[in-house]
C-alpha cells in the first residue's frame, strides 16, 4: 500500500513538475496589496492584471540567492507590451530597469497549458540578504502579464494540486477563453493518464484479494 502511495506521488509530481512555474493568481488580491514573494529561487509565475495601480512585488531574504524575473504578456487582441519592471532595494533606488517599448517582443508557446505569449530578455544576479521590490507598471497601469520569479524548477505534490485548482479561473479570466479549454492541454491529459492507472492498479488490487480469497 506505501509503493502505490509512493507512486501516485510520484506521477502527480511528474505532471506538476512539467508545469515549470508555480502558478500564483494575483489578479484577484485587495488593489494595491503589496504581494509577498516566498521563496524567491523556487520557479514562479505571478499572473497580474494592472486596473490603474501599478503592482509591487517584495522580497524579504535573510542570505543572498540568484535573482531572476522575467515578464511575459498573453498574446491576445488589445494587450499592451509597454511594460517596465523596475528592481529597487529597500530604499526604492531603481538600480534595474526593464522598458518594454525598448525590446523586441517573441512569440513563445507554452505547450503544457497550450497558451501564447510574447517574450521579452529577462534579469539574473546574484545579490545579497536584504529587501527587494519589484514594480510592473505601464503608462496609465492597464494590461495582463507574467511574472516569472526565481529559476529552480519544484513541483511538491501541493503545489501539483494548486496548479489544477487554478487552471480553470487562469483560462478563463486571464486568458478570457472558455471554461472546456481548460482540457486542451499537456497538464489536464497528464492528470486523464494518471486517473486511469490509478483506476487500472485499483482494478488489479481488487481482483488480486478476490483470488486470494478464494
Amino acid at each position: 500500500m506505501r509503493k502505490f502511495s509512493l507512486l501516485i506521488v510520484i506521477l502527480c509530481s511528474w505532471i506538476g513538475f512539467t508545469f515549470a512555474h508555480q502558478p500564483r493568481l494575483v489578479f484577484d488580491r485587495p488593489e494595491g496589496q503589496v504581494i509577498d514573494v516566498q521563496n524567491p529561487e523556487v520557479s514562479q509565475a505571478f499572473y497580474g492584471i494592472l486596473s490603474g495601480q501599478e503592482d509591487i512585488y517584495q522580497i524579504v531574504s535573510n542570505t543572498g540567492f540568484l535573482l531572476y524575473i522575467s515578464l511575459v504578456v498573453p498574446k491576445m487582441s488589445g494587450n499592451r507590451t509597454d511594460f517596465t519592471v523596475d528592481l529597487m532595494e529597500w530604499n526604492m533606488a531603481v538600480y534595474t530597469r526593464l522598458d518594454g517599448t525598448r525590446f523586441d517582443w517573441t512569440d513563445f508557446f507554452e505547450p503544457f497549458a497550450g497558451d501564447m505569449y510574447l517574450q521579452w530578455p529577462s534579469i539574473e544576479k546574484t545579490v545579497g540578504s536584504g529587501t527587494y521590490i519589484i514594480r510592473v507598471s505601464n503608462v496609465h497601469n492597464q494590461g495582463k502579464y507574467s511574472l516569472a520569479i526565481g529559476k529552480i524548477e519544484s513541483f511538491p505534490i501541493n503545489e501539483t494540486i494548486h496548479t489544477y485548482k487554478v487552471l480553470p479561473e487562469l483560462k478563463m479570466t486571464f486568458f478570457e477563453k472558455p471554461w472546456y479549454t481548460v482540457v486542451r492541454n499537456v497538464v489536464w491529459w497528464g492528470m486523464v493518464g494518471i486517473l486511469l492507472i490509478v483506476v487500472g492498479i485499483v482494478w488489479l488490487m481488487i481482483i488480486l484479494v478476490r483470488r486470494i480469497k478464494k
